[in-house]
């Protein structure tokens, strides 16, 4: 066990857990007592079903729940509500009364669901928790929008803020600051944060320092810490590689949201360069070796030719500068972006295990330059986004989503990416029998 997930209900300790699971960790929720049968998942959840009991049950509860794991002594993480509700002072005191060595470190956030903390405050789409549609919850209305204010009226620990500014301050700075608080004898630091960047920063400086700590978070800091801490031992790899080709505007709005949503690597090619590669394959090389290191630090990398509008390029202007038609510069743009990707996808260091194209000519180029025979449909992501496998000697059970260029909604290729990626890292690909039982000259 390297995680152990306490949260306060059951939709709480699963969304933990796949969160984990993405980050390719071996993941199981409990149902019932934990037993060491159990102890070779990396990642177990519990519910202590006690968002809406009295605090001094609450606290009881995740005291006991924590006796079932001490002596496997792994990274706790305490799941909190995205908004707040429960008893989240009573149960991080439960943690902190159990383990006087650790300090609970606070991050509230849940970017790409709207949930950021500014200020020592929790904004929902940018609106004050308390003025949001949980202000009238039934059983947990929420009053208060102070991250702050909430565990001073809930825990019997004072806790420390640290602001937005320290956190865009550097690692560096950041981990002094929170060594401080520490030496300081501070349990309890709340932390700012508006983007899946700062989350990063904040797992970085923590770990930088060295120090006891524990989780306090909805899911995506636990998450972070746990990638950083473990990704070196025996975690599978789930990482995506992105090839596009499509010029849509639907097309742009996507990569905007992918990227804003989630901590991934995209180069922008220009069409001319792309136009070079395919006639020069070695030229690359340099690109190529690029994208490899990038994928160091991020699970999702890849190529795109426009992001903006201002890159666009006429394709008229092109034919006329290579004395072709417009359909032969076409090609020869897919041509190239079909060359970087098989030199990533087939390089010895390579650690990509699925691959998202976009647009229907770039899929066919992809396909081809890898030496695909065929695809195993597999599911649809979503209409005209359909997952599945390749078929061939240097590709052979690759998993791959490819849609059209102009499917689809803004939040579509998010869907796509986070799809292919839990497919890959839970160990899902085509079967023996897939590969295998196809006519010899698919083989």
């Amino acid at each position: 066990m390297k995680v152990a997930i306490v949260a306060d209900d059951l939709t709480g300790a699963n969304a933990t857990s796949a969160l984990l699971s993405k980050k390719g960790f071996t993941t199981i929720t409990c149902l019932e007592a934990f037993h060491q049968s159990l102890s070779h998942f990396e990642i177990v959840s519990f519910s202590t079903d006690s968002r809406s009991i009295s605090p001094e049950e609450a606290y009881s509860r995740v005291s006991e729940c924590i006796e079932q794991f001490r002596a496997q002594a792994p990274l706790i993480s305490k799941r909190i509500d995205s908004t707040l509700r429960g008893n989240m002072g009573a149960e991080v005191d439960a943690v902190l009364d159990n383990y006087p060595e650790l300090m609970a470190v606070v991050v509230p956030v849940y970017p790409s669901s709207g949930r950021i903390c500014v200020g020592g405050s929790l904004l929902v789409s940018g609106i004050p928790l308390q003025n949001t549609m949980m202000r009238d919850d039934p059983k947990n209305p929420m009053t208060e929008s102070s991250v702050l204010e909430l565990f001073r009226q809930q825990s019997r620990y004072e806790p420390h803020h640290i602001p937005l500014r320290d956190v865009l301050a550097g690692v560096d700075a950041l981990s002094e600051k929170i060594a401080t608080v520490y030496r300081q004898g501070g349990r309890i630091a709340i932390f700012d944060a508006t983007t899946d960047l700062d989350i990063a920063a904040i797992a970085k400086a923590v770990e930088k320092t060295g120090l006891p700590v524990f989780c306090v978070d909805p899911g995506p800091f636990t998450a972070q810490l746990a990638h950083l801490r473990y990704s070196s031992a025996n975690v599978k790899t789930n990482k995506v590689f992105i090839a596009i080709g499509s010029v849509s505007a639907l097309t742009q709005r996507q990569i905007e949201k992918l990227k804003y949503d989630r901590n991934v690597w995209l180069e922008v090619v220009p069409p001319r360069q792309l136009i070079d590669i395919s006639k020069h394959p070695g030229k690359a090389g340099p690109l190529v070796q690029m994208l490899l290191r990038k994928s160091e630090r991020y699970d999702v990398v890849g190529i795109d030719t426009v992001e903006t509008p201002e890159h666009v390029c006429e394709l008229g202007e092109l034919a006329q500068e290579y004395g072709v038609d417009k359909s032969e510069v076409s090609c020869l743009i897919n041509k190239g972006i079909a060359e970087v990707t098989s030199q990533v996808l087939l390089n010895e260091k390579s650690m990509f295990r699925g691959i998202y194209t976009s647009g229907g000519d770039v899929t066919l180029a992809v396909t081809n330059r890898l030496g695909s025979k065929g695809f195993i449909l597999k599911d649809e992501v979503e209409p005209l986004a359909v997952y599945g496998h390749l078929l061939g000697d240097r590709c052979n059970g690759l998993s791959i989503v490819t849609k059209g260029g102009f499917v689809g909604n803004d939040s579509t290729l998010v869907h796509c990416v986070d799809y292919l990626s839990t497919k890959i890292s839970s160990g899902v690909y085509a079967t023996e029998k897939e590969l295998s039982n196809q006519p010899q000259e698919l083989k």
